[in-house]
């Protein structure tokens, strides 16, 4: 799993109603088929917000976005919650 789910203190308060606006946003002002990956790994982490297992695919999928993270957190900065506390992965 992603380095025992980073930002664990973060993720232990995820809000469905945040995953839904991020949802929205991110749906309205992106290419779907570039966040693809992350789209459904919200859909199942708005269906499990506690599930580890939801959360590292999410992790997983932001990770994978590579030059596009910057769009997805100006347009859905409740996925700040998601990113590494260390930045270089020291």
């Amino acid at each position: 799993m992603v380095g025992k789910l980073r930002n664990n203190k973060k993720l232990q308060s995820i809000k469905v109603a945040d995953i839904d606006i991020a949802l929205q946003m991110l749906e309205r002002y992106m290419d779907a088929q570039v966040i693809k990956l992350l789209l459904s790994s919200l859909e199942a982490l708005k269906a499990e917000p506690q599930n580890e297992a939801c959360q590292a695919q999410v992790i997983h999928a932001f990770d994978a976005l590579g030059q596009f993270q910057g769009a997805a957190l100006t347009y859905a900065p409740y996925l700040n919650i998601f990113v590494s506390d260390d930045p270089f992965g020291d």
